[in-house]
C-alpha cells in the first residue's frame, strides 16, 4: 500500500517540477533581459522594452539591402567613411542628407537591439541583421517609428524613423549617419569591426 501510495504522489508531483524546470530561466537569458530591461523610453513614440527575440536563421528572397532614406538612391550617396572628425576620429560611417521627417528603414530583416539618446547621435537605433553578427546603427533621428521598441522584429523596409537632426548634428543639417559593424559578441552589441557601409548600398534597393 505504502509502495502505491509512493508512485502515486510521485505522478502527481512530476508535473508541478516540470514547469518549474521550463519556467526558470537560463543565465544568459537572465542577462539578455536585464540588458534589455535597462534600455528606457526616450520618446513619445517608444514603448517599454521587450524580451528580445531569438533572430531568424532564414535570410529573405534578395540579399541586398534597402537604401536607409527615403528616395534617396545609390548614385547620390558619398563615401564618407574615412572622413576625419573632431578628436583625431574617423567617421567608420556614411551620412545620408534628406528633407527633416523623411522616412528611415530598416535595411534588411532583423531585431532592434537597442533605443539610445545621446549628446554625440541623439536619437539613434542599433539593429542586428538576422545572420546574427551584422550590426547597423541609425544616429541623428528626429524621432522613431510609432511604436518601435527593443526587441521587436522588422523587416527589411519597414519605417523605423525620421531623419533629423539631433544629437551633435549641426542644427538644420537633417541627414541620417549610417553605420555598419560586424560583431564578435552578441552580447556586446556596442563594439565590433567596422564596415563601409558606402559600397553595400550601391547596389541596395530604393524606396
Amino acid at each position: 500500500m505504502q509502495h502505491d501510495r509512493f508512485h502515486t504522489l510521485s505522478r502527481l508531483a512530476a508535473p508541478a517540477i516540470l514547469a518549474v524546470a521550463l519556467l526558470a530561466p537560463a543565465r544568459g537569458d537572465a542577462q539578455a533581459a536585464a540588458l534589455l530591461t535597462t534600455t528606457r523610453p526616450l520618446s513619445r513614440s517608444v514603448e517599454a522594452p521587450r524580451p528580445l527575440e531569438t533572430p531568424r536563421t532564414e535570410r529573405r528572397a534578395s540579399s541586398r539591402l534597402v537604401m536607409p532614406v527615403e528616395g534617396v538612391r545609390p548614385e547620390q550617396l558619398r563615401d564618407t567613411y574615412d572622413d576625419s572628425r573632431g578628436g583625431g576620429r574617423e567617421h567608420h560611417a556614411i551620412d545620408i542628407h534628406a528633407p527633416r521627417g523623411t522616412r528611415v528603414f530598416a535595411v534588411a530583416d532583423g531585431t532592434v537591439l537597442r533605443l539610445h539618446s545621446g549628446s554625440r547621435g541623439g536619437l539613434a537605433v542599433y539593429l542586428l541583421d538576422d545572420d546574427g553578427r551584422t550590426r547597423y546603427y541609425y544616429a541623428h533621428l528626429d524621432a522613431y517609428a510609432d511604436g518601435l521598441y527593443a526587441g521587436q522584429r522588422v523587416t527589411a523596409g519597414q519605417v523605423i524613423g525620421y531623419v533629423g537632426d539631433t544629437g551633435n548634428a549641426q542644427p538644420g543639417d537633417y541627414h541620417l549617419h549610417f553605420s555598419v559593424a560586424t560583431l564578435s559578441s552578441r552580447s556586446r552589441w556596442w563594439e565590433g569591426e567596422n564596415r563601409n557601409p558606402y559600397p553595400l548600398l550601391r547596389d541596395a534597393e530604393s524606396y
